[in-house]
């Protein structure tokens, strides 16, 4: 009569016991809820960029296409990135206005040693 009485409490805590490790798995396992929150949280990520990339790639074209329609386009890129000249121009360079102003306000502020030119 002993055993019968134990055996449902047995079939009971293996019963609960099987759930609980049901539950675990299906939470933390590798292809658990946690693994699809990361796995969705990636997929966002990537999608994202690759929007931000579809967006570089299509302005690439237009600038490819620009560049072989428009022949002023083709020099202004031609003169500022590759630094190309017309037979017989002259380059002037000057110093960007942000280091000139920013020499000019070190002079100027109170305590400030004036500088002179390098000889």
């Amino acid at each position: 009569m002993r055993l019968s009485r134990s055996s449902p409490r047995w079939i009971v805590y293996l019963f609960s016991s099987l759930l609980v490790a049901l539950a675990l798995f299906t939470a933390f396992g590798e292809r658990g809820v946690f693994h699809l929150w990361r796995l969705q949280g990636e997929k966002k990520q990537l999608q994202e960029k690759n929007f931000l990339l579809q967006k570089e790639n299509d302005g690439l074209r237009e600038r490819v296409e620009r560049i072989r329609r428009d022949d002023a386009y083709l020099e202004k890129m031609a003169r500022e990135e590759l630094d190309l000249t017309r037979p017989g121009e002259t380059v002037y360079r000057f110093a960007p206005a942000d280091s000139a102003r920013g020499k000019g306000e070190a002079a100027k502020s109170p305590g400030a040693a004036p500088k002179e030119p390098p000889s």
